[in-house]
């Protein structure tokens, strides 16, 4: 079919109705929607952001081997030079920077210029209480008495169009991300996260059924409402469960995972969608944080792996997919007496995209580790994480407005993407 102007009714009839016939769906796969949505509004990149909550310790995530005092600060948990004799080293990446072990999956990504790592990132005004940086952070703001709303949730609102999809923005987890407070149909796409792609069809089933009904009666529904209707009529048509990843990708069976591996379907469907927030938690590791065994290890494999599953499924999608993690700080550079690392500063940030460019996988203005540990122990921050978000938002989704999606922001781009 030729790629004409519909709404949203006439969308849902015409999915029915090809549902009903069967002859596109000999043609398609069977997870497929039957019907992509044509959507002006859609432009540039589907992003991608993933939050690791709980403060991820950066500095042995991205090691920063060529510096002496991270050495002097975790005689435990440091990880050795990547030409150490033996022992658990870091993978060389600069002659600087090295990479967790236990994050190997991402290691050619690094080499292929798919993947890179902003060190010393982070709100120069964030507070060491989890609640307070993670809730400044996604409303991308600098202190507490700011907007409400989310930095995603302005840009979705900067960026509307009217015949915008319904599946613009997906939240996945128990509770819809702050960063996209402010925009309505984010919301209601979190009940399809909850009843459908990862719950329960019959309760998919009869929330749509009760949605119709209340629309048949002449109850006036609300944006919300309306938008959840259209996109379960949509949603419904992507078989996730028959959803097979490509080039040989294979994602863990856990809520991680799932989501990436559903975000990736949705992408391929080309249903609409423009954003997807992911949590992955745990990351407060004050205690028994470890090197290669510990709570860190787990959590860095499992990132590591999920996202390397999802860069080769979508191989073919990269030059219009970016990918951003971030989280609300780092850890203090000296460990602790329990064996892991308490509340710091600067962390870092990771890009992954088919459309970076940059000379070296890690780009950091390192400010140094400081001598006196117990009288300021943290990694400095040089580089503000608006500076990043707003050079994707910018480069990769045409129309935004980085003066409404980060108000009283001075914008300093990185340059390390097209």
């Amino acid at each position: 079919m030729n790629k004409q102007h519909i709404n949203r009714r006439d969308l849902i009839k015409m999915m029915a109705a090809a549902s009903a016939v069967g002859t596109i769906g000999r043609l398609w796969p069977s997870w497929m929607p039957r019907i992509a949505f044509a959507n002006d509004g859609v432009q540039g990149d589907v992003l991608v952001c993933i939050f690791l909550r709980g403060g991820a310790d950066a500095l042995n995530m991205i090691v920063p081997f060529g510096d002496e005092n991270y050495y002097r600060a975790r005689p435990l948990l440091a990880f050795g030079r990547p030409d150490d004799r033996g022992g658990e080293k870091a993978i060389e990446l600069t002659d600087f920077f090295g990479l967790n072990p236990d994050m190997r999956p991402f290691h050619e990504l690094f080499l292929a210029r798919h993947l890179v790592a902003i060190h010393a990132v982070g709100s120069p005004n964030a507070p060491r209480s989890h609640f307070e940086a993670m809730d400044m952070i996604e409303r991308g703001v600098d202190n507490a008495a700011s907007i409400s709303s989310g930095w995603l949730g302005r840009h979705l609102m900067s960026t509307t169009g009217q015949n915008d999809s319904p599946l613009r923005a997906l939240g996945w987890g128990e509770n819809l991300q702050k960063s996209l407070h402010g925009y309505i149909s984010a919301n209601a796409l979190q009940s399809i996260a909850d009843f459908h792609l990862t719950g329960d069809r019959q309760l998919a089933t009869e929330m749509s059924a009760a949605l119709s009904m209340m629309y048949q009666n002449g109850t006036s529904l609300d944006n919300a409402a309306q938008s959840t209707l259209d996109a379960l009529e949509i949603v419904r048509n992507i078989n996730v469960d028959q959803y097979r990843p490509s080039h040989g990708a294979s994602y863990e069976d856990n809520d991680f995972g799932r989501a990436l591996k559903q975000t990736a379907a949705l992408i391929k469907a080309d249903a609409g969608l423009e954003v997807a927030c992911i949590d992955q938690g745990n990351y407060d590791t004050h205690v028994a944080q470890g090197r290669t065994e510990g709570l860190l290890s787990g959590l860095v494999s499992s990132l590591s792996k999920n996202l390397r599953a999802f860069h080769d499924d979508l191989l073919d999608y990269m030059h219009r997919v970016t990918v951003v993690v971030m989280s609300e700080f780092g850890r203090r550079v000296q460990e602790n007496g329990g064996g892991g690392t308490d509340h710091g500063h600067g962390g870092a940030m990771y890009v992954m995209s088919g459309n970076l460019d940059i000379s070296s996988p890690v780009i950091a203005e390192w400010p140094g580790l400081n001598d006196n540990f117990l009288e300021n122990g943290d990694l400095s921050i040089t580089t503000d994480y608006r500076d990043i978000l707003g050079e994707i938002l910018i480069k990769r989704t045409p129309k935004t407005d980085l003066s409404v999606v980060f108000p009283n922001h001075s914008y300093r781009p990185l340059g390390i993407i097209k």
